[in-house]
């Protein structure tokens, strides 16, 4: 009898990692971390993930090698201010909106590129933002997103 139970643990055991090597980091973060909250602009809504900690606002959308359409990063700062973003080990060209506390664009940066050079060029607005969102490059150009637009963000 004990046999034939090692012999299922170890079955289960195999099963389990060989899901796990099969299913990619990449899919699973796509699968986990969306939270419902949504940014709107208009009648274009993206579905965000949430970056409120320091530890998700550094990483931010490094190292995704794609973002569905219509998807995006939601910064959320503790306070208004001056917060720049650079694109090291970013893999995907962004655009970057910047809100103030109304939700009101105070800056866009448009279509940024990947960075592989040691030290990266930073963009951002100079007065402040509560809130900045990294979208695929051009979507603000396609929705007609401009500097002075006013967005609804719903946090769920």
């Amino acid at each position: 009898m004990y046999p034939n139970l090692k012999l299922l643990f170890f079955l289960i055991f195999v099963i389990i990692f060989i899901l796990f090597v099969l299913i990619s980091p990449e899919k699973i973060r796509e699968n986990a971390v969306w939270t419902n909250s949504t940014v709107c602009f208009g009648s274009s809504c993206i579905d965000v993930e949430l970056a409120t900690t320091p530890g998700e606002m550094t990483i931010g959308l490094m190292n995704r090698t794609s973002l569905p359409e219509n998807r995006g990063m939601l910064f959320i700062f503790d306070e208004e201010s001056s917060h720049k973003f650079w694109m090291k080990n970013t893999l995907i060209p962004l655009d970057i909106i910047w809100l103030d506390n109304n939700e009101k664009i105070i800056f866009i940066e448009r279509n940024t590129q990947p960075c592989y050079i040691p030290v990266c060029s930073t963009f951002g607005p100079e007065s402040g933002s509560k809130y900045a969102l990294e979208v695929n490059g051009g979507f603000a150009e396609k929705n007609k997103i401009e500097v002075g637009d006013i967005a609804r963000i719903y946090i769920k």
